[in-house]
């Protein structure tokens, strides 16, 4: 393990604009800024909060015009046969969706091509692909203009095959670091400070040469592990609760793709947080009295270790080690710790305080990691220190965010018993969801301090939008009529068993690590606000998805929607109607495509103009509010006065309005279809011109929300 005084700042000329920090071998040095204790008045627990630099310190003539941490970034690719099928686009229950020819390996390729995009010379990248067998397609790699053009070519190369040999893929992947003469841990290497990092993607369950002894197991193994692994899960069809392990037991985060709509906003964001590391391999240790029987809140994880008592001590005390991963630069960590102990022992220790008698137990926090400098040494370990009496109440941290963090680590715990860990340490989602599921969330509200808060602080807000819904009430609502992503995943055994089981240990890594993972949840957004330099990565990643050329399309199947009138099948078969569509049990607002042009030979695809941004947008519409839509009497009205509960028509017959979103927006690329409707190719409908009236109808019905 190494240790950097996170403490001491300094600048130096070395050829990073991110600054280093002065090494004083094995001191201890107190830092209330950066570590901090915070006993509570309720004398029932302790807040511990870290809190890194808000940006790095610039250098005054720098050598390198960095605007980012330097990384060394390895991605290891699932190219098993089923990243060739089409990209998922929501259709109801599994039934047909829409397909535009792009495959879940194009999407994954795009991506990859957006992170390099935004690497530099600083930084090196290393790509494996694993399917049956795994295979290192370039080893770690400085991204100068010439290799960006090469690795470019080998990202172009990828092709599906066949199985998923998981472990093959991420063991290759780890190897690159620990065979590279200039890896990131290596001191005395000029590139050395880079944060290493494993980005692992896969569409499926590994059914190839999965190690005997188990992931976990055999991950730990390796002890200390080169670098962090964040996994990635894409579609239905996953072992999330094994995705979630290995993040775990990697240090990293596991993120859930449920779709082609979120592919573009994970990666960005996930990129972004390691390009904004302040620390990397941050581990808390707590120093108490063992009467005391800290608890940690936030329920099972891997990672998670049990207190144990240092021999030769002679007074008896517990030594509680927490594992951190990675930290940012200007987003905080708050770690909430439950006292166990009786309130007789609480009492009596205070007793004897007022006598003079006796101090009153402390706490002492050490904060060991490794920073992002270029100069640090493995051989000179530090760390930063604090102690705090626990009966010296803090009056620095509000009410407000006291229950914020409480409230936030409840909500991780109560997600946690969704996917407990089985004997190798493989979380495994609950096959049945309980049967009183509902007084249990309601319960849940109840218990959270949050809710006294929600109008005040928008964090405790946030919480309860995820879990309750925006503008509910969970006091008085009860939870059958919730909106909140967390309850429709565990209230409806459909959406559960689809999406929910991979989504909930997602959402729970996010709270737990504090990052902001995508833009869609309310409660990750409130990660990353403080902090300029990720707001600058994920800025410019963002740019660098939607800027891009989109890729070529793999699958050459005719695309479901070419223009649509009444006498015209949106079916490429030729005849028929299209299934019904209800996309509540998805979450996405940003699936929409560009204009269509007119037909004509070769590739189906070759008149679609693809829009990547359309992968990538929170804020876009669906039909101009002017547009007319024929209800299901024939009379036509705007849009825009349509209201819950109306009639409209579509290619099925008179459907019922669900819900009607109002977008407000400025300027927006619009497709006029025949009839004279405008509206966008999108997830949530489609307009269809109704020859002669000059309106529009709804090409499928159903409602934009849920996930």
């Amino acid at each position: 393990m190494v240790r950097i005084d996170l403490c001491n700042w300094r600048t130096t000329n070395s050829v990073s604009t991110l600054p280093l920090r002065s090494q004083e071998k094995d001191e201890i040095s107190s830092s209330e800024s950066l570590l901090q204790i915070h006993p509570l008045e309720t004398e029932d627990g302790v807040i511990i909060k870290i809190d890194p630099p808000k940006e790095p310190e610039p250098e005054p003539e720098p050598l390198w015009k960095r605007n980012h941490v330097p990384l060394d970034l390895v991605l290891s690719i699932d190219v098993s046969g089923s990243m060739g099928a089409d990209a998922p686009v929501p259709a109801k229950n599994g039934a047909g969706g829409e397909h535009y020819g792009l495959s879940v390996l194009d999407l994954v390729r795009h991506a990859a091509k957006t992170i390099l995009e935004t690497l530099d010379e600083g930084d090196r990248l290393g790509i494996v692909t694993f399917s049956s067998n795994s295979k290192v397609v370039r080893k770690l790699t400085s991204v100068t203009q010439s290799n960006r053009a090469k690795i470019l070519k080998e990202l172009d190369a990828l092709q599906p095959l066949s199985m998923t040999n998981l472990w093959h893929g991420i063991r290759d992947g780890l190897s690159l670091f620990e065979n590279d003469p200039k890896a990131a841990n290596d001191s005395g290497s000029p590139g050395s400070g880079r944060v290493p990092a494993l980005l692992v993607l896969t569409d499926g369950m590994p059914n190839h040469q999965c190690p005997s002894q188990g992931y976990v197991a055999k991950l730990r193994q390796w002890n200390p592990l080169p670098a962090s692994i964040h996994t990635f899960g894409f579609g239905y069809s996953l072992r999330s609760g094994l995705l979630k392990s290995i993040a775990e037991v990697g240090g990293g985060n596991y993120s859930f793709i449920p779709d082609a709509g979120m592919i573009g906003t994970v990666f960005v964001h996930a990129v972004a947080n390691l390009q904004s590391t302040f620390a990397t391999n941050a581990e808390l240790q707590l120093t108490y009295p063992s009467q005391l029987q800290l608890e940690e809140t936030t329920g099972e994880a891997v990672e998670k270790q049990m207190p144990v008592r240092p021999q030769g001590d002679v007074s008896p005390k517990s030594i509680l080690t927490i594992s951190l991963g990675n930290l940012q630069y200007g987003q905080s960590r708050e770690i909430y710790l439950r006292y166990g102990c009786a309130a007789s022992y609480l009492q009596s220790i205070k007793s004897a305080a007022k006598k003079g008698s006796c101090p009153g137990p402390t706490i002492t926090a050490v904060l060991k990691s490794r920073e992002d400098s270029n100069r640090f040494n493995p051989n000179q370990p530090s760390r930063t220190a604090v102690k705090r009496n626990i009966l010296y109440h803090s009056s620095y941290l509000p009410s407000a965010e006291i229950a914020y963090h409480i409230s936030r680590s409840l909500l991780i715990s109560f997600i946690s018993k969704f996917y407990p860990l089985d004997l190798e340490d493989e979380h495994q989602p609950l096959q049945e969801l309980p049967d009183d599921i509902s007084a249990q969330l309601q319960a849940l509200a109840r218990s959270l301090p949050a809710v006294q808060h929600m109008s005040s602080h928008a964090g405790c807000k946030s919480l309860l939008v995820d879990l309750c819904g925006l503008n509910i009430d969970p006091l008085t609502v009860y939870p059958t009529s919730w909106t909140g992503q967390i309850a429709l995943a565990l209230l409806n055994k459909q959406y559960y068993f689809r999406w929910g089981k991979h989504y909930l240990p997602s959402l729970a890594g996010a709270h737990a690590r504090q990052i902001c993972n995508s833009f869609k949840d309310a409660g990750p957004k409130q990660y990353g606000v403080h902090s300029p330099l990720f707001i600058s990565c994920r800025d410019k990643l963002d740019d660098a998805f939607d800027r891009l050329p989109a890729p070529k399309p793999s699958n050459a199947q005719p695309p479901v929607y070419a223009r649509y009138t009444p006498s015209t099948p949106l079916s490429g078969s030729g005849s028929g109607s299209p299934p019904s569509y209800d996309d509540s049990d998805y979450r996405d607002e940003g699936w929409k495509w560009g204009s269509v042009g007119g037909g004509g030979g070769g590739n189906a695809y070759s008149n679609i103009t693809i829009n990547m941004s359309e992968y990538n947008d929170e804020d876009g519409a669906c039909f101009a509010g002017f547009t007319l839509v024929t209800l299901a009497n024939g009379e036509q009205v705007k849009i825009s006065k349509l209201r819950r509960g109306m009639g409209v028509l579509t290619p099925r017959g008179e459907r019922k309005v669900a819900a009607v979103m109002k977008t407000g927006v400025r300027r927006m690329g619009m497709v006029v279809v025949e009839g004279g409707g405008r509206g966008f190719w999108s997830r949530g409908g489609i307009l269809s011109g109704n020859k002669g009236k000059g309106g529009c109808s709804l090409g499928r019905g159903g409602k934009r929300g849920g996930r």
